[in-house]
């Protein structure tokens, strides 16, 4: 990681509600290579749903003003842009993402989330939720707040466990990090027990040396370093809660993703920490299994 990999092909789905406004604005600030390329694509459909109070249906016309909205901010903004228009119906709308992302050969895809309560969790699964079970590029998830320094992303966290999933993290991490930037690595320190009863705790040895490893990699980097150990509690509500004191302008999680089933389950960290904070988070590239 000696030199830093920025992202250069940036899907950004947007459906022009407040949330994706918060995802342009993202995509603002860490589109700053000067080759970066990024589509907008608006998932279109023919359903009848319910828009500011009435039952309408969007038209083509609307849609494509929408994306030329975007694009046109983009442009404004110094980022290149596209534009495309995908057709599905209401089921289907992280698929159609997840197709394009592909298609555009992404290596980063963007988009808004309303978020769901924990109850609604169980039952419907949020576009964000199932965009992160059908791709392995990392998926930043913007929740309606803006960086605290507009077009630039100074301060982020990286919560961060021990595993394959610390290189992937590490690496977001640096690709978003804008020059100057600091990242505050945070590790929370966890008891798990298994199905049969068997806790596992891990020990200060393993804390330090997982703490240490991430330092080197961002420090190779040039990236600036500080790190903090949080001691029990859930994962996802302790690193919501460092962000928000610290005033972070994003979180970086690693890159572990359940499926469908197990994410009903048994949840994530980061499926939990969309509920628990109002920061954009960068879940990080999948592990290969």
């Amino acid at each position: 990681m000696a030199t830093t990999k920025r992202f250069e092909r940036i899907l950004l789905a947007t459906d022009g509600s407040g949330p994706s406004q918060a995802a342009v604005d993202a995509t603002i600030a860490i589109a700053k290579s000067p080759t970066a390329k990024v589509r907008v694509a608006h998932v279109w459909n023919l359903e009848v749903h319910h828009r500011h109070g009435v039952w309408d249906v969007e038209v083509r016309s609307e849609a494509e003003k929408l994306v030329d909205v975007t694009v046109e901010r983009l442009f404004k903004a110094g980022v290149i842009a596209e534009r495309e228009i995908c057709r599905a119906d209401s089921k289907h709308v992280a698929a159609a993402i997840a197709l394009s992302a592909r298609d555009f050969q992404a290596d980063l895809v963007v988009l808004g989330s309303r978020g769901l309560t924990d109850w609604q969790s169980m039952t419907k699964h949020s576009v964000s939720h199932e965009l992160l079970c059908a791709v392995d590029c990392p998926v930043l998830i913007a929740r309606g707040r803006s960086a605290s320094s507009p077009g630039k992303v100074s301060k982020i966290v990286l919560a961060i466990a021990g595993g394959d999933d610390l290189a992937p993290a590490a690496r977001a991490a640096v690709a978003v990090a804008g020059r100057g930037a600091s990242v505050m690595v945070v590790h929370v320190a966890q008891a798990i027990v298994g199905v049969q009863g068997f806790a596992y705790v891990e020990s200060e040895d393993e804390i330090r040396e997982t703490m240490a490893r991430a330092g080197e990699l961002l420090t190779a980097a040039s990236v600036k370093v500080q790190g903090m150990v949080a001691h029990g509690g859930p994962v996802a509500k302790a690193v919501a809660e460092i962000a928000a004191d610290w005033n972070a302008d994003l979180i970086v999680v690693g890159s572990s993703r359940m499926g469908d089933i197990g994410s009903l389950f048994l949840g994530s960290v980061s499926h939990d920490l969309l509920h628990m904070t109002d920061r954009p988070v960068l879940v990080a590239e999948r592990v290969p299994a």
